[in-house]
């Protein structure tokens, strides 16, 4: 993204010139980095002796930065590559960051062979050792309550604003049912820490090493959720061949008493599991980022989250029901803006 200049009668923007100001007052002012999924923006500042630094605004009541630094402490402390915190106003929801650069896991596989690719994402799979040791005293848990508010998110947004084809009583109900039994499944999962967004756009490639970034969702959840989230990106289709290899890498790496229990096999199986509840997760958030915030780039990316959802559903005849009652609801042809 080009960087740009602050505005300074915006009040929020006045606000963050006064915090760069009292902690760096002979650096020029930050100019704007990105911007994500959320009400978040981020600004590169360049101090005097030529290093740089991210501010992250994340501005209340709506952001909260303390789950982030809450996060980055328990991943740093587990092994994991996150960015440094050099200053914190947590009142105001402004982080002074390590600046890891602009390059992507998604962007920086542009460029490099398919084998430098597949061992970066092997790279990236065998740092969820690490994410799964991670502290889990007194993290959200990944609930029943939780999963089934974000599969509603496809009936609300996906089905009934996107597709403006809200479902009946009948069809409610069956939703209903069937959302519940996937919910339930994922309570019996091998649990552990879990990013909860772990792809390759939140996967930042510096000094040839990975470093993970907006984590600060982290909740305890079923284990093969982050595998989910990297091996079936909604930017990125694997290889189904490779998508098999690095499953098995996933389940060597876990312990070898969780590995007696649960099986490569029943891994996958929770894999497809998951893969079910997360994308119809994601194909809720991507209409609603279109409908309510604007953000109509995301409904190119509907196909491939609604192929990964297909392919899940195909492995699990348990839910031939829900694979049926949203068949004719696929992604309608590229150029609506909502």
């Amino acid at each position: 993204m080009s960087q740009r200049s602050p505005n300074t009668t915006d009040e929020r923007t006045l606000a963050l010139l006064v915090f760069v100001r009292s902690h760096f007052p002979d650096a020029p002012p930050p100019a704007i980095a990105s911007s994500d999924a959320s009400a978040r923006r981020y600004w590169r500042l360049r101090l005097t002796n030529g290093d740089t630094r991210i501010i992250m605004d994340a501005p209340p009541p709506g952001e909260d930065i303390r789950p982030f630094i809450e996060m980055q402490e328990r991943l740093t402390a587990a092994g994991v590559a996150v960015p440094n915190i050099f200053e914190r106003d947590t009142g105001q929801g402004f982080l002074v960051l390590e600046d890891l650069g602009d390059c992507t896991f998604f962007q920086w596989r542009h460029g490099h062979s398919i084998d430098t690719v597949n061992a970066r994402l092997e790279e990236a799979v065998r740092l969820l050792a690490a994410v799964a040791r991670t502290e889990t005293a007194d993290l959200p848990r990944f609930d029943t309550a939780m999963l089934n508010r974000e599969m509603d998110l496809f009936v609300d947004w996906y089905i009934a604003r996107y597709h403006d084809t809200p479902f009946n009583a009948e069809q409610t109900a069956r939703w209903q049912r069937l959302r519940d039994e996937i919910s339930t499944r994922l309570q019996t999962m091998p649990q552990g820490f879990v990013h909860r967004d772990y792809h390759s756009r939140n996967l930042m490639v510096q000094d040839d090493r990975l470093v993970a970034i907006d984590f600060q969702d982290a909740v305890r959840g079923p284990l093969p959720y982050d595998l989910v989230s990297l091996l079936r990106d909604s930017y990125i289709d694997w290889p189904e061949e490779l998508v098999s290899k690095l499953q098995a890498v996933f389940w060597q790496q876990c312990p070898p008493d969780l590995r007696e229990a649960w099986s490569l096999e029943q891994m996958r199986n929770d894999f497809a599991w998951v893969a079910v509840q997360r994308h119809l997760k994601v194909l809720g958030i991507f209409a609603r980022l279109s409908i309510r915030d604007g953000k109509h780039g995301y409904l190119k990316d509907l196909p491939l989250t609604w192929k990964h959802l297909q392919k899940a559903l195909a492995q699990l005849p348990e839910l031939s029901g829900l694979t049926e009652l949203i068949a004719p609801l696929g992604p309608k042809d590229q150029g609506l803006t909502g």
